[in-house]
Parts: C-alpha cells; structure tokens; sequence
C-alpha cells in the first residue's frame, strides 16, 4: 500500500464526507486495521447532537492530527479489523452510539450507524 504524500493526505481531508468514508472502508480493508484515538480512560468519545460518538480513522497519521487541545493525552490505537467488525461495532450498535468515520480537522466527519458500517464491511 503507498504511503500518501502531503497533497494527497490534505485533499482527503478537504473532500467531501462520502468520499473520505469510501477511503475509510478501502484502506480498513487493505490494511484489516482501522485507527481511533485512546488515553488512560480508553477510546475517545465525543457528543454529538445525536448522542454520543467513537472516532475512528483510515491511518495513524490522520488520527494523530486530533490528538490536540483536549485530546493531547491521546495516542492512536490499530484496531484489527477483525476486532472492529466482530467486537465494536455490535457493541455500538447495542449502545446506539455512532461513528464518526475519519473526521477531518474541521470536525466534520461521516456519521455513521454501527449497523451501515457492518454493511460496508460485509
């Protein structure tokens, strides 16, 4: 898999949720690893309007970009996606708690259910 240069890394980051979902799922599946950020607490959690949010990234390098400000004590965790898929997202699911799929510095990231991830992974 190549590594991204500058260019490409901020493009992802300026195109549209859709988009950098679609890369998500592609470098998830090439890579059978997906990113989130976690502190002594564990995996970082956000509010949303819709309750509440695991982040999650296609790489450590874009994950790392968050771990600023209230999240300076975050290192990026790999989650096999083995793992993701069998363990997290039922859990989420169960809990009804959302992902927001690679969340560029704007905070904006695709929202999505546990349930659409599953699919997208099926």
């Amino acid at each position: 898999m190549k590594e991204l240069s500058m260019d490409e890394r901020v493009q992802l980051l300026v195109a549209p949720d859709s988009e950098r979902l679609a890369y998500f799922v592609e470098q998830a599946k090439a890579t059978e690893t997906v990113w989130s950020l976690s502190n002594d607490e564990g995996f970082v959690m956000v509010e949303t309007d819709d309750g509440d949010c695991v982040m999650v990234w296609p790489d450590a390098e874009f994950a790392s970009q968050w771990a600023i400000e209230d999240w300076e004590d975050c290192e990026p965790v790999a989650v096999s996606l083995d793992i993701f898929k069998s363990q997290w997202l039922p859990s989420l699911a169960m809990d009804k708690i959302t992902v927001a799929v690679f969340p560029n510095i704007e905070d904006e990231g695709s929202l999505s259910s546990a349930e659409e991830l599953t699919e997208l992974f099926a």
